[in-house]
């Protein structure tokens, strides 16, 4: 196995990781599982936000390992969105098992995701595939996450908006004058049911609004 492994360094080309987590445990217990199954990979550089890099002074890794929950006020999606900019290879490493979260992150630019409960040598394979220019995921839950239907609810734009009001407090009657196009309670009535209706096809039924506000929360379609 020892031998195998030397073997692989010697004849894979070396892939370069850059890591943004900001639990120094993870990190360490990181580098340390690398060493032993992957000797092909390095990591150039581990830091506990994106503030903390310095782009102009740290070599571009092949591929960029985001934790979602950083600890620093930025959110995910931004951190996404920027990483993407700059041209990089994003590949998330989280223990974040809410699909809606997850699939907005793809859908941003994302190039994979290894759930951080997954086996070591899922880890390194996926770097792998991600350094080779493909999509890649670290186990059929994380796989499952993204791409199974009956895991989570697909809301509308306005099913969204009417849910993010009642989150901030508005009460459920003042809802539709809180929007752009001033909706009847009536309407804003609608949207409810409809999203309670989605909610009850997945086997999840709600009896009340909050009764949504929660799965949909669970489901990461809102972070509250």
């Amino acid at each position: 196995m020892e031998e195998e492994a030397h073997n692989r360094a010697r004849t894979v080309p070396r892939v370069r990781v850059g890591a943004i987590d900001d639990h120094p445990v993870v990190l360490r217990g990181l580098m340390a599982a690398l060493v032993e199954v992957a000797p092909d990979i390095s990591c150039d550089f581990r830091v506990a936000s994106l503030r903390d890099v310095d782009w102009d002074r740290v070599t571009r890794p092949d591929v960029l390992l985001l934790d979602i929950s950083l600890n620093d006020g930025s959110s995910p999606e931004d951190n996404v969105r920027e990483l993407v900019a700059r041209g990089h290879s994003v590949l998330l490493f989280t223990s974040e098992e809410r699909p809606a979260l997850l699939r907005r992150l793809i859908t941003l630019g994302a190039r994979g995701l290894v759930l951080k409960s997954d086996a070591d040598e899922a880890l390194a394979d996926a770097i792998r595939s991600v350094s080779e220019g493909n999509f890649a995921t670290s186990s059929h839950l994380a796989e499952s996450l993204l791409c199974d239907d009956s895991l989570v609810a697909t809301l509308s734009q306005r099913e969204m908006e009417v849910l993010e009001a009642l989150a901030a407090g508005v009460p459920k009657k003042a809802i539709g004058k809180t929007l752009p196009d001033q909706l009847s309670a009536y309407t804003v009535d609608t949207y409810f049911q409809r999203i309670a209706g989605r909610y009850a096809a997945l086997g999840r039924p709600v009896t009340n609004i909050y009764g949504s506000l929660r799965e949909a929360t669970r489901d990461g379609h809102l972070d509250l």
